[in-house]
């Protein structure tokens, strides 16, 4: 599995009992993956501070907008991290 497929599918997948076969290949890759391991450190963590943050709440055009501009830079340009080691060689 590649990473973008991870980028992609993780967040829909987050429930680590969950047993699919697509979970397993998640779980197989991010135990290989620092990067990947990396960026679902940042997305628990998150998860975890929104649900701690009081309200108000973003509005849900907002949050559909952002997860749109998320989904295609992860898609289309990998993850921030990648680009800036890219651009440092």
């Amino acid at each position: 599995m590649k990473c973008k497929t991870v980028y992609r599918f993780i967040c829909d997948n987050l429930d680590e009992r969950l047993d699919s076969p697509r979970c397993r290949q998640i779980r197989r890759h991010l135990e290989g993956c620092p990067d990947c391991q990396s960026y679902l450190k940042s997305i628990k963590q998150t998860v975890r501070l929104y649900k701690a943050a009081p309200s108000p709440r973003v509005p849900e055009a907002t949050h559909r907008k952002l997860m749109k501009v998320l989904e295609f830079e992860i898609l289309h340009t990998g993850t921030p991290q990648r680009r800036q080691r890219r651009r440092c060689h």
